[in-house]
């Protein structure tokens, strides 16, 4: 009965200590040998959800159907904010053609002219856990040009649509894994459009005969609601030197520190 009994308590563990480390925890377990007395220790390390990495390249997704393919950059200046912005390249607005259709700027452009784009936004982590599967309230700023090219007398007139955009969003940012991030976000924006709309005529030389070509330019600006919808597939490098600082080490360091003045004094 005796060697049953032990064997069932030979393996009681205790969980000795746990340190929080910005990686992940390790875990020290101690296990004692009720037979023998003996007390060894198991070491081990348990992963988190904590991020290392202050920083992020990001791809916008859902912008691909309104022409524009952005890649951005985002830096983690704390726990609660973090700062992002960015470069793309504007083709055609799929979208806004299809409420324009019959407008001169789409019905008779000859070809779509490239454009670059850009944006900046700032966030903010009530949780204080940015980079780390965490909700946010976002400042939004974009910028996304879009032109067209006329041939007219063997030269291309240009007219560009322009919108801007400055609004708020609420998104969400998780890791499916360590070095892999997702940022998915809507809200709305105050937007601003700056149109070149062309007006295009034909008339006859009178002296030639010929049908000559002309491409009046007239530019309006208004305002409008807008949409700000995003889908941001991101990957994170860069060491955060201040989450991997281990306050306990730190404590440590500076008990040291007294007690080697404490020992200097008394040998004075």
């Amino acid at each position: 009965m005796k060697r049953p009994l032990l064997s069932i308590v030979c393996l009681f563990s205790i969980l000795g200590i746990t340190n929080h480390h910005a990686n992940g925890q390790t875990v020290v377990v101690k296990k004692r040998n009720v037979e023998t007395g003996e007390v060894y220790g198991v070491s081990g390390s348990k992963s988190s959800t904590t991020s290392n990495y202050n920083q992020a390249i990001k791809y916008n997704f859902l912008p691909f159907f309104i022409g524009e393919m952005p890649l951005g950059y985002e830096l983690k200046l704390n726990e609660y904010l973090t700062a992002e912005a960015g470069l793309g390249i504007t083709t055609n607005n799929a979208l806004d053609e299809l409420l324009y259709v019959y407008d001169d700027f789409y019905a008779l452009a000859d070809r779509n002219l490239a454009n670059l784009s850009h944006y900046a936004s700032f966030k903010v982590f009530p949780e204080g856990n940015a980079f780390n599967d965490g909700y946010y309230l976002g400042f939004n700023y974009n910028y996304r040009p879009y032109s067209k090219g006329f041939n007219v007398n063997q030269s291309t007139v240009r007219a560009t649509k322009r919108f801007t955009d400055i609004g708020l969003v609420f998104g969400f940012e998780g890791r499916p894994s360590d070095q892999i991030m997702l940022d998915v976000y809507a809200g709305v924006s105050q937007r601003h459009i700056n149109w070149d709309v062309p007006s295009i005529s034909q008339i006859i030389d009178p002296l030639t005969g010929d049908v000559v070509t002309q491409v009046q330019i007239n530019n309006t600006r208004y305002p409008t609601l807008g949409g700000l919808l995003g889908f941001k597939l991101s990957y994170l490098f860069g060491n955060d030197s201040g989450a991997n600082a281990d306050p306990k080490s730190s404590t440590t360091t500076k008990k040291r520190k007294t007690r080697r003045r404490r020992s200097r004094r008394r040998r004075r």
